[in-house]
This record gives structure tokens, C-alpha cells and sequence, in this order.
């Protein structure tokens, strides 16, 4: 059965509604068996402030902003009833044979050693891979068969990965992974619950664009 790894935008945490709003996208997959990515938000730039205050340079700081992460994942169990906190393969399997929810420790899942056949190079300790770029490369190292973006925002009208990144509704390093993923799909969650609807990106190399105003 196919994966889909279903990233929730770090600005999305301030959303009363958060959980019921993940559960109509999930309910959306049509057959495919779900993967929750936390993003950072307010906890990651945390770790942000701590880095320009105690200067604790890039790698030290980007593991620190991905065991932050953690936090986020600890909500969205709690959020989701049906969901469960996981951070391995035979974990992950284990939840969807239950039918419930896996949300994945980004943290175990990094930090574990890279299998000597993975042919997708590991992720830069650096603040320019956030956690786009970290659900990209689970997406592509899982593998899954898709990454769906949930965002507080509609695509907007760019052309490329790089041009969302320059607008900063991607980060940095993402470019350098999309054109690798089977599809890429967006969602605007803060939209009402009639319109909220998974938007393709990107199929192959092929791209497609939308109107958008405010925070990713």
C-alpha cells in the first residue's frame, strides 16, 4: 500500500481546530497509509534565539531545532486520538496494522545510521534545512510515494522550488530535493473546512502555481 508523509507546518500550532482540520486531510489519502512530520514553528525559532544568544553554531543548533521537534510531535498525539507517536519502521508498521496514525520522531528517524545502500546523501547540519527539507528526504529515504506540505497559505505563483524557497514558503535546501520526490502536494489548512483540498505541486518535474499571502 502506498505512504504518504503528511508534513504540518510549524505556523499551523496556533490553530484551535488543528486536529479536527488534520483529520479531514486525512481522510482525504484515499487508500494510502498515512506518516505525520511535525514542523518547527515557535520551537524551533527558540532554539533559534538560543543559537544568536550562546552562539552554539550551525550543527550543534540544527540538532538541537530537530530534537525540539519533539514537542510539536507530542501535541499533534494528542490531537489526534486515533495517532501514535513512533520513531522506527517497525514501529511505523506496527501503528498502521492497528490502524492508527504514525507520527514520526524526525529525531530518531535522523539520527539513526544511514543503511550503507541509501543513495540519498544526508541532510546538511545547517539552519538552511528545516523541516521541509526534512520531510522531503523521509519522503524519499522511507520511501513514500508522495509529501503533502500543509501550509497557512495557497501556493503561490511561482514557477520552480527555488522561487518558493526566495519567498520563504520552503526553506533553503528544499529545492535541492523536489525534483526528486514522486509527487509533492500542498495544502492550505487554514482555508474553511469545505475548501481544504490537497493541491498537486509537482508530479515528476512538471509544477504548478497559486495565489498566496502571509506565513508558510
Amino acid at each position: 500500500m502506498p505512504v504518504t508523509v503528511i508534513k504540518v507546518g510549524g505556523s499551523l500550532f496556533d490553530l484551535p481546530d488543528l486536529g479536527n482540520r488534520l483529520s479531514h486531510v486525512l481522510g482525504q489519502l484515499d487508500g494510502s497509509r498515512p506518516l505525520i512530520i511535525s514542523g518547527g514553528g515557535r520551537t524551533a525559532d527558540l532554539i533559534r534565539d538560543w543559537d544568536r544568544i550562546h552562539s552554539l553554531g550551525e550543527e550543534r543548533a540544527h540538532w538541537l531545532a530537530i530534537q525540539s521537534l519533539t514537542l510539536n510531535e507530542r501535541l499533534l498525539n494528542q490531537l489526534l486520538p486515533e495517532s501514535e507517536w513512533v520513531d522506527s519502521h517497525a514501529a511505523t508498521e506496527a501503528a498502521w496494522r492497528a490502524n492508527r496514525i504514525p507520527i514520526l520522531s524526525a529525531y530518531a528517524y535522523l539520527a539513526r545510521p544511514a543503511a550503507p545502500s541509501l543513495e540519498q546523501a544526508e541532510l546538511p547540519a545547517a539552519w538552511e534545512v528545516t523541516s521541509d527539507s526534512i520531510a522531503a528526504w523521509i519522503t524519499l529515504t522511507w520511501p513514500a510515494q508522495e509529501l503533502v506540505l500543509l501550509k497557512s497559505v495557497d501556493l503561490p505563483e511561482v514557477e520552480t522550488a527555488a522561487e518558493l524557497a526566495a519567498l520563504g514558503f520552503v526553506d533553503a535546501y528544499f529545492p535541492q530535493l523536489v525534483d526528486s520526490l514522486p509527487c509533492l502536494r500542498w495544502c492550505n489548512l487554514r482555508s474553511s473546512e469545505e475548501t481544504l483540498q490537497l493541491a498537486t505541486v509537482t508530479r515528476g518535474k512538471s509544477f504548478q502555481s497559486r495565489n498566496a499571502t502571509g506565513p508558510a
